[in-house]
């Protein structure tokens, strides 16, 4: 077994929950400090939950690289329907099986073994910042937001920033991410006036002009994609009345909708196009938005196209550069500098028996392990 292989495993034994996290983060800390990296925790406040987080730095100046990542996973459900159990990250037929390999302590395991095989090999001027939230799976997230604003606010500037998410559909080399879909989800209460159904002039029904105004949502396209994206996409994921009686008209119904939007769009341009349907479809509604994140694209610079070279080389395929699934950290790291994802497969994650091969955990070793040289040694 290859020691990548074994780092990989060694984290996912760590039942590492976001409300968990401490003993993985010690762990890590204490295998950074070792290989000569400075560490520490970083603790903030999430949702009245109390968050740990890893900072590991290596070298000082610039070039700098920041490796963002995540070491919470989601829960494993039943365990009983697991092929393997899903802590014990055995290696089956040349399959390491365990809830988190692929999202994403593989890519976290991966590069860590990467910068310290590189930096015992070689010597180099410049700095590599690793970032590990520990919350990145839960509904409200602040840890990657958090360290960064932290580091920024101490001078920190990164060049360049790779997110180790799991970025491949099917096989290594399928695709870099060069951007994500912005993500706001609308909470819409349509107001009315309660009464009887037999005597219903005297009422006003919010529940039809709720289905009016989602009705205008799904039949008015939001765009028609763009070079990089896809068309925005428009979801009703709940609609509530709470009535349980049949002859009395409700005096409110509420009803929520995910929008996932490209780069023809802002938070602002969804919540003005959102108020203008809803004036169209008559009645009184209170629409509050959340927020998940804005849309963004990288610019596709020299480190982008040499990040694909390497991965051709390695894997035999050139990545097509996307800007699909959901979002990610790397909404918070491109405020700070340009930022690509690539990562293992994600054909398995958050399923039972999630796994990943073992030849893709070396494959992406070896990918991250040539651009840490490319970065600090052969550009220079």
């Amino acid at each position: 077994m290859s020691e990548v292989t074994e780092l990989c495993q060694k984290l996912v034994r760590f039942p590492s929950f976001a409300s968990d996290t401490q003993e993985i983060i010690g762990f890590l800390k204490d295998y950074s400090e070792r290989c000569g990296f400075k560490a520490r925790v970083l603790t903030f406040e999430n949702n009245g939950k109390t968050v740990a987080n890893l900072c590991v730095e290596y070298g000082q100046g610039h070039p700098h690289l920041l490796f963002a990542g995540h070491i919470d996973v989601v829960p494993a459900g039943d365990e009983a329907e697991w092929q393997l159990p899903p802590f014990e990250a055995a290696v089956k037929d040349g399959v390491l099986y365990g809830r988190g390999i692929a999202d994403m302590k593989g890519g976290a395991a991966c590069f860590i073994k990467a910068c310290e095989d590189f930096i015992k090999q070689n010597q180099f001027a410049g700095k590599i910042t690793m970032i590990f939230s520990g919350d990145e799976e839960e509904p409200i997230v602040e840890g990657t937001r958090c360290i960064l604003e932290q580091l920024h606010n101490e001078g920190e500037k990164f060049d360049f920033a790779l997110v180790g998410e799991p970025s491949n559909p099917k096989m290594m080399g399928d695709e870099i991410k060069v951007g994500r879909r912005g993500d706001i989800v609308l909470n819409i209460t349509s107001f009315g006036q309660s009464g009887h159904t037999a005597y219903a002039a005297g009422a006003t029904n919010p529940i039809h002009n709720l289905v009016k105004l989602l009705n205008l949502m799904q039949e008015t396209k939001l765009d028609n994609g763009n070079e990089f994206f896809g068309p925005s996409s428009l979801h009703v994921t709940t609609f509530d009345v709470g009535n349980p009686a049949t002859n009395v008209v409700p005096s409110k119904a509420f009803a929520r909708v995910d929008i996932r939007f490209n780069s023809e769009h802002t938070y602002q341009s969804i919540e003005e196009w959102a108020d203008k349907l809803a004036q169209k479809a008559g009645g009184w509604f209170e629409i509050k938005a959340e927020y998940i994140g804005e849309s963004f694209l990288s610019p596709i610079n020299a480190h982008i196209r040499e990040l694909s070279q390497i991965i051709k080389t390695h894997t035999g395929q050139e990545p097509f550069y996307s800007t699909a699934g959901g979002t990610s950290d790397a909404r918070f790291v491109k405020n700070y500098c340009p930022v690509v994802e690539y990562g293992l497969t994600n054909g398995t994650i958050h399923k039972i028996n999630e796994c990943e091969t073992v030849q893709n955990i070396e494959i992406l070793y070896t990918v991250y392990k040539d651009f840490l040289r490319h970065f600090f040694i052969e550009n220079r």
